[in-house]
């Protein structure tokens, strides 16, 4: 009995140091994310804030790399992180066909890359964060369309050609605007999320269709705002829908410059990024592969409720 008792207690010093062990060897394998974005914008700047959020709370390593928005520089990126071992890879893709090369380049290092924010153009199956991008396109068009009665002369401002949101949003006012045979598109033109290119382009229209705009859909809020700036300088209020609801869009509303954006909310999909990423790198993958949050129509009516808390 008492060489039973002696062997128990002999196995009990054992095991605790061992489970010490196996606790500092879990703490040491920290799950590492590195991720590429197409550029830092105000939307993804945001976007970002919740990402690193979400990487503190899981307790996971996080780098971030600013493609600049160029394509061929972020597939350099994702190889990098490819070659630094990263346990996943989480891109913002720059452009929804160019990025398609990096699933392989992924799967052949053995490392799973997912999606946040911009869709990959490709049947090859992949976990994905981000915006519903037809349903804003679809919410920011009929919010234009109603407020001409049905009728009238509308240009749209786009993103980035080839990235999924310029292709989705662009769907999505297609959808609308193929309902209303008296709204027709003057021109549609990429100004590149870009407040400033934007605002040139907007001139440009005006001078090229002098009284005839009578609507702008914007494909997010820094394209509207420099559409905005060019129409204020003619003496001109139209409707303008976009798409976003960064801080400086709902003021813009507030003061009534801005008539209405759409709401994806960049610290909450930065976080759903970071945690689908985590999953897929822990082997527990979400049950969808493509996790969207929800989309919000944001006018004069409801735009306190974002004045009065995120952006307070």
């Amino acid at each position: 009995m008492k060489k039973l008792f002696l062997a128990l207690l002999l196995t009990l010093a054992l095991a605790v140091p061992a489970a010490q062990a196996q606790a500092q060897d879990q703490e040491a394998k920290k799950i590492t994310i590195g991720s590429t974005v197409y550029y830092m914008s105000e939307f993804i700047t945001l976007m970002v804030e919740g990402m690193k959020a979400e990487a503190e709370e899981l307790g996971v390593e996080l780098s971030i790399l600013d493609a600049g928005n160029d394509a061929s520089v972020q597939l350099n990126q994702v190889e990098n992180l490819l070659t630094n071992k990263v346990d996943v890879v989480l891109v913002a893709a720059v452009d929804a066909d160019a990025i398609v090369p990096a699933l392989d380049m992924a799967e052949n290092a053995g490392i799973p890359l997912t999606g946040v924010n911009m869709l990959m153009n490709t049947d090859k199956p992949y976990y994905y964060a981000g915006p519903n991008d037809v349903e804003a396109g679809e919410l920011e068009a009929q919010y234009v369309v109603d407020a001409l009665g049905g009728k009238g002369n509308v240009v749209i401002l786009e993103g980035p050609i080839g990235t999924s949101a310029q292709l989705q949003r662009l769907e999505g006012n297609m959808n609308v605007l193929n309902k209303y045979p008296d709204v027709k598109i003057l021109v549609q033109k990429p100004a590149n999320w870009n407040r400033e290119q934007a605002l040139n382009t907007m001139e440009n229209w005006l001078q090229t269709y002098p009284d005839q705009i009578e609507g702008v859909i914007a494909h997010n809020d820094e394209m509207a705002l420099g559409a905005i700036q060019a129409l204020e300088a003619k003496g001109i209020r139209i409707p303008v829908g976009s798409v976003d609801a960064i801080k400086d869009a709902c003021q813009a509303i507030k003061d009534g410059r801005l008539d209405a954006t759409v709401f994806q909310d960049a610290v909450l999909e930065g976080r759903l990024g970071v945690r689908v990423a985590y999953q897929v790198a822990t082997g527990n993958p979400p049950a969808e592969r493509l996790n969207f949050i929800k989309m919000e129509l944001i006018t004069k009516d409801n735009v306190d409720t974002l004045l009065d808390t995120i952006y307070k």
